[in-house]
């Protein structure tokens, strides 16, 4: 499986679980936490592959390496979705 292909199914998958997953914690679903644990795994995976993909690329620079790194680290949704919109295409 290609890396860019990775990034993207992670990403869309542990949103998606993140989101069922915490409504159905809200409304006490059983079954919440084990879908709210798979969404944390896919934000790990989507987490290191786009890492992995940023500092592969050739078209970026080290500063912008180590922003991409901090920002999938600690704002991983918002930076996620930066990623897809604006900066993939700088990147990849």
């Amino acid at each position: 499986m290609r890396i860019a292909t990775l990034v993207k199914w992670s990403f869309f998958v542990s949103l998606f679980m993140s989101i069922i997953g915490a409504y159905l914690k809200i409304t006490h679903a059983p079954g919440a936490d084990i879908l709210l644990s798979a969404g944390l795994i896919a934000t790990l995976v989507f987490i290191i592959s786009a890492i992995s993909e940023v500092f592969s690329s050739q078209r970026i620079t080290h500063n912008e390496k180590i922003m991409w790194t901090i920002a999938f680290i600690f704002f991983n949704g918002i930076a996620g979705l930066v990623y897809f919109l604006i900066g993939r295409r700088r990147v990849a």
